[in-house]
């Protein structure tokens, strides 16, 4: 059923120039880009949910851009210059978004990269393979740092290798800054807005008071990352679920920064006493390829269990919350942004990286529509 619109709405409320499915950080970047190099351009961004709904608030507030092991699998996986050419991407996406909102306003900390590998495995030449690559923008990126191991209160067998320039961000403030900003500069956002259709120019809303409204828009930018299917349905994206608890604060905590395990498939940061771990999609992908918010018990207690193996079995905590983000992956960890005819821009697949390839992303699609 449709909704029946007024004259006054009809005439000025549900026709825009760009119209951007999807209000997380992805589609708030893309909405900055676009005003800031069209400002008479009018752009509404339209969100399904109050608050952004996948993984935008509900992340671990990274701002990284690969670690060793992650690199050495997409280096092996699409070669050394794509590799090198995500790793660039996320680094300059990171630097727009700092300049465009301040760190203050973000809550970014320099906290420092970590990776714990295994110590068995000579790593000397990955490293240098790794530092020549992106030399020209991370001189000396990555280096052993065994010594921190003690610092960070590390007691799991393995090495501890650093990641220069690796930092944190507050994932909520993020959020309020970006819409913050994109609202100063003109952009329209309409929360509770399911798109549940695009064809040509036009997409339907649905509207749980009035019934479907259609709004039309001379393009359009789909922003909205996992759940793209359900308006492209041949996109090459698959849903994957990251599950996430913190614990309350631990007295005498001396962790500092970010750790990464696994190829990252473990990612743990302090957020000031408190610890944030998550990840573990590697033990059960096909349960957490999904759109489903459900927390797995059994990943919940994997994560459980590996905080007592970094730290110890003396190591005492508390799980204060816990909660869960869908993010967006494919054959390989390079997004999607691309035309797919004269009025549709996909831009979607972060891979678990949007906080840092925002800011990149949104130029990208700017570019397009140029």
């Amino acid at each position: 059923m449709f909704a029946v619109l007024s004259f006054w709405e009809k005439s000025s409320l549900v026709e825009v120039d760009i119209a951007i499915v999807g209000g997380g950080l992805v589609g708030l970047s893309v909405a900055a880009s676009l005003k800031e190099k069209f400002p008479s351009k009018s752009v509404t961004i339209f969100e399904r949910s109050c608050l952004p709904y996948g993984a935008s608030t509900r992340n671990a507030g990274f701002a990284c851009f690969g670690s060793l092991t992650e690199m050495l699998s997409d280096i092996h996986q699409m070669g050394e210059e794509n590799a090198r050419e995500l790793v660039f991407q996320r680094w300059m996406g990171l630097q727009i978004t700092r300049k465009r909102l301040s760190d203050q306003a973000i809550g970014f900390l320099p906290a420092g990269g970590f990776e714990l590998v295994d110590s068995n495995q000579n790593y000397n030449e990955a490293v240098e393979k790794v530092n020549f690559l992106v030399d020209d923008f991370i001189p000396d990126y990555i280096s052993l740092s065994n010594a921190h191991k003690s610092t960070l209160g590390i007691v799991a067998t393995g090495d501890v290798y650093s990641m220069k320039d690796e930092g944190q961000v507050h994932t909520g403030e993020l959020m309020k800054a970006m819409e913050k900003y994109v609202l100063q500069l003109g952009v329209m956002i309409r929360t509770g807005s399911e798109v549940i259709g695009v064809e040509g120019n036009s997409l339907t809303i649905k509207d749980q008071y009035r019934g479907n409204i259609d709004f039309s828009a001379d393009k359009i930018v789909i922003c909205n990352n996992a759940f793209a299917a359900s308006l492209i349905p041949d996109v090459e994206v698959q849903p994957g679920r990251g599950q996430v608890f913190i614990t309350h604060p631990i007295p005498n905590l001396t962790f500092r920064g970010n750790l990464h395990v696994d190829e990252g498939f473990y990612y743990l940061r302090n957020v000031g006493d408190r610890l944030l771990f998550g990840g573990g999609r590697n033990i059960d992908f096909q349960a957490e390829e999904t759109t489903e918010f459900a927390l797995n018990e059994m990943i919940q207690k994997t994560l459980e269990s590996k905080l007592n193996v970094l730290f110890g079995e003396a190591f005492k905590f508390e799980v204060d919350q816990r909660w869960t983000g869908i993010m967006a992956f494919g054959d390989d960890k390079r997004p999607i942004v691309k035309r797919l005819d004269d009025t549709i821009i996909i831009a979607v697949k972060m891979g678990g990286m949007g906080i840092a390839l925002a800011g990149y992303i949104g130029e990208e699609v700017a570019e397009l529509i140029n």
